[in-house]
């Protein structure tokens, strides 16, 4: 460790590790505590603001405007960052290996966020749409443009259906969300620009929930509400479904023990986010998710000087159970660990 303990090596540069960052910078410069050495990696040099993804598909946004570069963000701060795809993390001694060179500090902190869930099935990846990237918003967005254009000039009853069939599993927050923008987007569009489809008509909507309700985080009154509204809007809400297998042109769901295999050409999966590679590899307690167990300081891995925040994090609430893995959570907690790391070099 340096004689100040204040090189701060923070890995991932989405919500929670770069407001850690930011708060950390600024936060120091009123303390009395040494200045601290900010270093931030990502393989990535620019900022998703995920919040409007979904708006990618309806083409509300420009996807332009949600993705600020890392270094716009900084500023002026004397925060280094480095863009560099992450080889291994060493734990015990604070140093990670890129493809940039090697980076050690005195804190580490671990903010390198999620990567979608599929559950171990390779079907699902291989024909779903995901949506948590970019890349994954402009794919699935040209692809219902593509099954639009065919549908629009198609003349077979089925191939029609098939084509404006489109199933959803997972109806979190982002999935309902997705399936909203999703909605307006091809009642917009249908009949006026594809003047051959009738949205009421040809289009078919399907969100799959595996639990019992959809928005399973938030109250129960919420969730009904947003069921009925989903509903009114001829979408096909269904709890207690899992989608069990997708193939070429069709998925097939599963509710109650009964199978039903549909025609489609398009599942988008928005069913879970699993924690990034590079941290569920580490030797460390961690939840089935694959989140590195910590404490309410953020603190955990039983390495001193360790720390873990976002999606990267199992952080129990008031009443013990994990916080969400979504970006609300991740912009609290990034600039409470600055905070935290302050009072401890104030001797706080």
């Amino acid at each position: 460790m340096s004689e100040q303990g204040n090189r701060v090596l923070i890995l991932g540069a989405s919500f929670a590790g770069l407001y850690c960052a930011e708060f950390l910078h600024d936060l120091a410069k009123k303390s009395n505590a040494p200045k601290p050495e900010i270093t931030v990696i990502d393989r990535k040099n620019y900022v998703l603001f995920t919040a409007f993804l979904p708006e990618v598909v309806s083409n509300q946004i420009n996807p332009m405007t949600i993705t600020p570069s890392v270094r716009r963000i900084l500023g002026k701060r004397d925060v280094q960052f480095h863009e560099a795809e992450i080889l291994d993390i060493d734990l015990d001694n604070k140093r990670v290996r890129t493809s940039q060179g090697t980076f050690e500090g005195d804190v580490l902190v671990l903010a390198l966020g999620g990567i979608t869930h599929y559950f171990g099935n390779e079907s699902f990846e291989k024909y779903g749409y995901p949506y948590k990237w970019m890349p994954d918003a402009l794919k699935l967005r040209n692809h219902v443009i593509d099954c639009l254009e065919k549908a629009d000039r198609s003349t077979d009853i089925e191939e029609r259906r098939k084509l404006l069939t489109f199933v959803q599993a997972g109806a979190g927050c982002c999935g309902m969300e997705v399936m909203t923008e999703l909605t307006e987007f091809l009642h917009k569009v249908s009949g006026k620009v594809y003047r051959n489809i009738n949205f009421f008509r040809d289009v078919r909507l399907i969100l799959a929930e595996g639990l019992g309700r959809v928005l399973p985080t938030l109250e129960d009154p919420v969730s009904r509400a947003a069921t009925e509204k989903m509903r009114r809007r001829g979408i096909d809400v269904r709890t207690d479904t899992f989608v069990t297998a997708v193939g070429p042109g069709w998925v097939s769901l599963k509710q109650n023990g009964i199978e039903e295999k549909l025609d489609s050409d398009t599942l988008i999966w928005v069913a879970g986010v699993n924690a990034n590679p590079h941290t569920a590899a580490l030797s460390v307690e961690k939840d089935r998710a694959g989140r590195i167990m910590v404490h309410r300081l953020y603190n955990g891995a039983d390495h001193e000087g360790v720390y873990a925040i976002g999606d990267n994090a199992s952080c129990p609430d008031e009443k013990g159970d994990p916080l969400a893995t979504t970006a609300q959570v991740a912009v609290q907690q990034g600039p409470a660990l600055a905070r935290n790391l302050i009072a401890q070099w104030e001797g706080r």
